[in-house]
């Protein structure tokens, strides 16, 4: 199993040995590293035309496949701020975080320097009167498409979270909610 840690974070020692898939021990000082849930914020943005915000990604991993804007929440950010953040990084759309509101947390898992990380992805709703002004970063976005939530094609998602939470939100009727400005 790959190892996240090559070296103790305490002592240096290259010794760590692996305890359980969350768990690594230094052999030299006894240090025990874990892997926990890293928290990532993701927007659903919903137009007044009840469509969707869907990316096409601009790298790896899910390099070409569906998303939506989202990412690693900061320190000291909310999940609300974090999702207002990364849609603006991503997207351009500046969307105050009080906009956002809390729709649903999934796990998932994420490929990041060699290493395959939990995550705990926190989904949050988003109203716009429209997506005029969308300017996607081509680092993180090769594409952008507002779409139905009935058309959005699910198995084409780079990550099932997004998938899944997208098949809730179909099923949430939240689509009907007035629109915020």
């Amino acid at each position: 199993m790959p190892k996240p840690y090559q070296f103790c974070s305490d002592c240096g020692a290259p010794d760590l040995k692996t305890m359980s898939d969350r768990e690594f021990r230094c052999e030299r000082c006894g240090f025990r590293h874990f892997i926990t849930p890293i928290p990532a914020a993701v927007a659903l943005i919903l137009d007044a035309q009840d469509r969707l915000l869907v990316i096409r990604r601009g790298h790896e991993p899910g390099l070409g496949l569906l998303g939506m804007p989202g990412g690693v929440i900061e320190p000291e950010e909310s999940g609300e701020e974090g999702a207002s953040r990364e849609t603006r990084e991503e997207t351009g759309l500046h969307i105050p975080p009080e906009a956002f509101r809390y729709f649903v947390s999934l796990n998932n898992r994420y490929l990041f320097q060699g290493f395959v990380w939990p995550t705990i992805d926190l989904f949050f709703v988003a109203r716009i009167e429209s997506f005029d002004g969308l300017r996607a970063d081509p680092a993180e976005v090769m594409e952008w498409m507002p779409m139905k939530l009935d058309e959005v094609p699910l198995e084409q998602f780079a990550f099932g979270s997004n998938a899944e939470a997208v098949r809730r939100l179909r099923e949430s009727g939240l689509q009907a909610s007035p629109t915020s400005k």
